[in-house]
This record gives structure tokens, C-alpha cells and sequence, in this order.
């Protein structure tokens, strides 16, 4: 049935790891940033237990809005530079993200430092999470 060596197994297991910590760790940082900022605003009461949860939530939302956002964007600035392209991509994920935490925070500036440090969180990861989308085993043909 599985044809994977036990050397294999463990592989694919520690990238599965990799993948999920890069992507859920700015989204569960911005969760308790304004732990750190309290003059700002909290995460409503009791959410911080359902955080894991959430985080899992959230990035499949900022995955599968991205994607379509990110579409959108290439098709109708097709020409457009790609910093300028990227740029907006990130903008569009950060509105996404900061829809994501105005549900779950009592005040918006909570939910605003809660978007911006996931976002600057996944600016300082892509190169990870792009490196680990090259290197992520494929299906044989």
C-alpha cells in the first residue's frame, strides 16, 4: 500500500512541518501582538484558546482569497512591473488578513498591528515558503 521508505516517510513529515510552520506563524504571531500593544485593543475573550484553530482558518482564507486575488491582479495589469505586481498582491493580502482579525479583535487598530506584523511576518518568510514550494515532492506521471 505505501510504497515510501521509512527515511522517506520521516522527510515528507518534516517538510509537511516546515510548510505548516511558515505559513501559520505570522498569522498566530499577529494574534498575540496586541498582547504586547494592550493600549490598542485585545483579542475578544477567550479567542486566544481557539487560536490554533484559527490560524489553520485564516490561512487557508489568505490562501485561497490570495490566489484569486492574486489572478485578478495578474490579469489586468499584465504588463505591469513585477514589484509593482507583488506589491499589490501583499496590499490585497493584508486587506484580506485585516478582515480576517477585525472578527476576532475587539478594537480595528488591534486588528490593524495584528494584520501588519502577519504581513510583514510572511514578507520576512517568503523566501522560505518559496524555496519550500520548489523543493515540495511531486506526484510521478
Amino acid at each position: 500500500m505505501s510504497t515510501l521508505k521509512t527515511s522517506e516517510k520521516f522527510g515528507f513529515g518534516f517538510y509537511l512541518s516546515l510548510v505548516t510552520i511558515a505559513a501559520g506563524l505570522p498569522v498566530l504571531l499577529g494574534f498575540f501582538t496586541p498582547l504586547w500593544f494592550p493600549q490598542l485593543g485585545a483579542p475578544k475573550h477567550g479567542i486566544l484558546l481557539w487560536s490554533p484553530l484559527l490560524t489553520i482558518g485564516f490561512v487557508l482564507v489568505t490562501l485561497v482569497l490570495g490566489e484569486i486575488s492574486d489572478r485578478i491582479v495578474l490579469t489586468i495589469f499584465n504588463s505591469a512591473s513585477k514589484v509593482a505586481t507583488q506589491a499589490l498582491q501583499t496590499l490585497l493580502s493584508f486587506v484580506v488578513l485585516l478582515g480576517c482579525y477585525r472578527l476576532v479583535m475587539t478594537e480595528y487598530q488591534a486588528a490593524l498591528v495584528a494584520s501588519v506584523t502577519a504581513t510583514l511576518g510572511y514578507l520576512v518568510l517568503s523566501p522560505l515558503i518559496n524555496k519550500l514550494a520548489v523543493k515540495a515532492p511531486k506526484a510521478d506521471s
